[in-house]
């Protein structure tokens, strides 16, 4: 075999092994966690743990039936003066407070409301958090977080709201700061955060245990509720 012949062999077989080993080095990449550094470095890794569902299973007795008529009252009697736009919350910035993501419950992104509520209203959603959280750990689960998906809203919020959403209504309990919504299709366990140790949830078992939890403080007259049926959840005004 002449010299010409060999080295070309000897070519062929360097691109092949070339070619192999960027082939190898592109898969490691793709297969080391993008978070890996944050590891190393002693960091947490948060894992989301979604429980979907429809509503479907939910005990009869957790389709509460407070229509807008009834909340509006309410809302009305405790909340603040309807803002035209969001321009004008720094004039009511004194009587409302922010609602950020805890331990107990998610904020979702918002797009047609803004994370403001009366006190009174803040306060039952935290209670309502609690009360959810100690049962859910009394039954031996896990801790899920379940997702406020709206809350104070303004009139351009709901002019805008009005076009896509049938369940809307001009005359919202969402703008006096009195109400938000839960969705009940939806939960989170965060496995990187968890206040105590416990067996997963199925959906059943944490759609149940919030109806549950919004019946208790119904009934005890702190708020009122409506099981949405359009979008996914339940529709709450504080009564106090």
């Amino acid at each position: 075999m002449n010299q010409a012949k060999v080295h070309r062999i000897r070519t062929r077989i360097s691109a092949i092994f070339s070619l192999i080993l960027v082939a190898f080095l592109v898969a490691l990449c793709y297969a080391i966690p993008l978070g890996q550094d944050d590891s190393r470095k002693g960091g947490t890794q948060s894992q989301h743990v979604k429980v979907k569902g429809g509503g479907k299973g939910l005990n009869i007795s957790y389709r509460f039936r407070d229509v807008n008529d009834t909340q509006l009252v309410a809302a009305q009697r405790y909340g603040i003066v309807p803002l035209r736009t969001r321009d004008g919350l720094d004039s009511v910035a004194s009587q409302l407070i922010k609602i950020e993501s805890s331990r107990a419950f998610k904020v979702d992104c918002l797009t047609h409301s803004v994370p403001y509520l009366t006190p009174s209203a803040s306060e039952l959603l935290n209670t309502i958090a609690a009360n959810f959280q100690a049962k859910l750990q009394q039954q031996g689960y896990a801790q899920y977080q379940f997702i406020v998906t709206s809350m104070l809203r303004t009139s351009e919020d709901v002019r805008k709201l009005l076009r896509v959403n049938r369940n809307a209504v001009k005359n919202s309990c969402h703008l006096y700061g009195t109400t938000f919504d839960i969705a009940y299709n939806c939960f989170e366990k965060i496995d990187s955060m968890p206040d105590f140790d416990g067996a997963d949830a199925s959906y059943k078992v944490l759609l149940n245990t919030l109806g549950e939890t919004l019946m208790e403080l119904r009934d005890d007259n702190r708020c009122y509720v409506k099981f949405e049926r359009g979008q996914p959840c339940y529709h709450i005004t504080t009564r106090q």
